[in-house]
């Protein structure tokens, strides 16, 4: 949160968002278990989309038109199930998921998922699923927003610092010809929703293995700038609370606030 901010660790202000995103995460993990009751057409009614230059639906439209599905990319950020949902009633998709470890509790949310049309890829089969997926001009979500080690990721700057975050979205993307679009949806006051799309980035065609790693570059940093627009939105609709970005890369402020604690 600090480096969301751009503030000192140690800063009221840090905190009191930090505390705030713990909070609101609840209200997100609640979302899931309450999904099947959702009215979809009165959470249409209640969302207003942010989309710029178009509506949310046109950068839909846009990706699909190339017959080769769309992969779209979102993050732990207001509620990424409500997306899902909102998204598949407007085209067939599937979303890359985690398995939980309770089998119960697995059957029930994933059902949940499944009961707004969202048809599940568990992590351990995604590939070879998503390939399948893509050739049917499927979409595809993918939540990109897990950190790394720098030997198994990708490197991009958010919010001014490097990280390393996976390349499954992107070298996808390059490998199936899928283009991808970033899509966000998040509370807003009094009982509302927004939404936001971001226009599709269709991968160039490559030749050798380095310009492949500069396409799944270039696609990642795009993932991650245009998810760094809706975190400054609203930075408390943000859900990380592990280390995203490497040790190595300091906080501003931080080697004061340290030295003013010694």
């Amino acid at each position: 949160m600090a480096r969301v901010l751009g503030l000192p660790v140690s800063d009221l202000r840090v905190r009191r968002a930090a505390l705030s995103s713990w909070s609101n995460y609840g209200r997100t993990a609640a979302s899931l278990i309450c999904l099947p009751y959702l009215d979809m057409l009165d959470v249409d009614a209640r969302t207003q989309d942010l989309t710029q230059g178009m509506s949310w639906r046109e950068c839909v439209r846009r990706a699909m038109a190339a017959d080769k599905g769309m992969i779209i990319t979102t993050g732990h950020f207001g509620s990424w199930d409500l997306a899902g949902a909102i998204a598949a009633r407007h085209v067939p998709l599937s979303a890359i998921a985690d398995t939980f470890k309770d089998p119960r509790l697995n059957n029930l949310l994933q059902g949940h998922r499944r009961e707004k049309s969202v048809d599940i890829i568990p992590v351990s089969s995604a590939v070879r699923q998503v390939m399948r997926e893509l050739a049917e001009s499927r979409a595809v979500a993918i939540v990109i927003d897990r950190p790394v080690a720098r030997e198994r990721g990708v490197e991009v700057t958010f919010f001014g610092h490097r990280t390393y975050v996976p390349v499954g979205a992107a070298a996808l993307s390059v490998k199936s010809g899928a283009p991808i679009m970033p899509g966000y949806v998040w509370y807003a006051p009094n009982n509302r929703y927004y939404i936001r799309a971001f226009p599709p980035m269709f991968p160039r065609v490559v030749h050798g293995n380095a310009e492949r790693k500069r396409e799944i570059q270039r696609l990642a940093q795009y993932m991650f700038a245009c998810q760094e627009e809706v975190v400054r939105q609203c930075p408390t609709q943000w859900f990380m609370f592990r280390r995203f970005w490497p040790a190595d890369t300091e906080v501003p402020g931080a080697e004061a606030t340290e030295a003013m604690a010694a």
